[in-house]
């Protein structure tokens, strides 16, 4: 049995499949966070200014055919059955040895592009840069790095130095890389590599001076996700186009911007049929320590402009994500809120009891729940005016699955 490393296996597989990443052009996109806020972002734009679309994004919120879609006016995800076959295709492609699932997963979202022939596709890695499936892209329109913090640290390094090396094994030899992070050490990586590989470096932290030429004469920005962090994201994806040479009107983009949304992302799920009485509802996939601390901003600010003074916080999250240093931010930087720890249905994830003992440790009261659906139950407390879930994408997307059920 032939023995593959790296990327080696992924190309081979790609190869035996005749190299269908070869038919689009891409616009490949990694970070830590932000980077699937970056991708629909860009792919708004595009659709907004006429162009088919291909989006790859990674993980799912409910559906696995959520990864793979296609943006043509309206947004097709892959049906169930192609996504079936086109993957039953790949597993049987290399018989010296079997593909990974995220291996499996970029090579039939390849597949199903060749086949749909979008003017373009915007390329979300799953996990790092270098060695990352999607990673196989020779020669991209632009290359995207979001920003960049510790996470997946088991397989990237315990550093941000180490992950921004593996983040910076994207940038390819003469392509256009955007940066959105305003650490400068993570900076002077990217840089340094950039010029390694003759690549322009695009330097998109300062959200503020990139955004500028589409305020309204009111100060209004285009941008309807809610935080700061997603006009850092904005202006990232905004520099991406900017970078890759596609034609396309500083109109659209602004349409493209408003238009521009990502379930489980800050997510209110009653936002447009909220009744009398009941609490706001909101879900966010904020799964490791900068994402929380973006998350608490954010809700923060919601919080004030609704003038929402008891809340209660479901939270859940994997074993290998920094629990101890989330909940710290959660209980910290909240105010007015209540906690509820809960088990994620995931092999990895935290026993909500382990949870609970964090939040006590803080100070805070919390309820251990063994279930999503008994933390989904508190909801119809009438004592509270919102209930915020966080702490992974896991769990959001069960809570959507709840909430939709139970809605209509």
């Amino acid at each position: 049995m032939a023995s593959f490393d790296g990327l080696d296996r992924m190309k081979a597989l790609l190869a035996a499949l005749g190299n269908p990443e070869a038919a689009f052009k891409v616009l490949h996109i990694a970070g830590t966070n932000g980077k699937g806020s970056t991708a629909v972002m860009v792919a708004s734009m595009l659709e907004e200014a006429g162009y088919r679309v291909g989006v790859y994004t990674s993980p799912h919120l409910e559906s696995e055919c959520e990864r793979v879609q296609l943006w043509d006016g309206e947004h097709r995800m892959i049906d169930q059955s192609e996504l079936d076959g086109l993957r039953e295709k790949v597993k049987n492609t290399l018989h010296s040895e079997e593909p990974t699932v995220f291996e499996v997963y970029t090579a039939a979202a390849y597949l199903w592009f060749k086949e749909q022939a979008p003017d373009y596709v915007v390329l979300e890695t799953g996990l790092g840069g270098r060695l990352d499936s999607t990673n196989t892209i020779s020669k991209p329109l632009v290359t995207v790095i979001t920003q960049v913090g510790l996470d997946h640290t088991a397989e990237l390094g315990n550093t941000i130095f180490k992950i921004a090396r593996e983040k910076a094994g994207i940038i390819k030899d003469g392509v256009p890389v955007v940066s959105q992070t305003p650490d400068l050490s993570v900076k002077n990586i990217l840089r340094m590599t950039a010029s390694e590989k003759g690549a322009e470096f695009i330097d998109a932290s300062d959200a503020d001076q990139i955004l500028s030429r589409f305020r309204s004469k009111d100060g209004g920005s285009p941008v309807t996700m809610r935080g700061e962090h997603q006009r850092h994201n904005a202006a990232t994806a905004v520099a991406a186009l900017d970078a890759s040479g596609i034609e396309i009107s500083d109109e659209a983009m602004a349409i493209g911007l408003s238009k521009a949304n990502l379930p489980g992302r800050f997510e209110i799920l009653n936002e447009d049929s909220r009744r009398e009485g009941e609490p706001w509802f909101i879900i966010d996939g904020a799964h490791n320590p900068d994402a929380i601390e973006a998350l608490v901003s954010a809700y923060t600010a919601f919080a004030r402009s609704k003038k929402i003074k008891r809340t209660l916080v479901i939270f859940g999250c994997m074993k290998d994500k920094n629990s101890v240093r989330m909940v710290q931010l959660l209980t910290g930087g909240l105010r007015g809120c209540s906690y509820a720890a809960t088990a994620v249905s995931y092999a990895r994830a935290e026993s909500p009891d382990r949870i609970g003992e964090l939040i006590a440790e803080a100070g805070r009261d919390c309820i251990v729940c063994d279930s999503i659906e008994e933390a989904y139950g508190l909801a119809s407390d009438p004592a509270y005016e919102c209930i915020l879930v966080t702490g992974s994408i896991y769990l959001a997307g069960e809570m959507r699955r709840l909430f939709t059920y139970d809605y209509h």
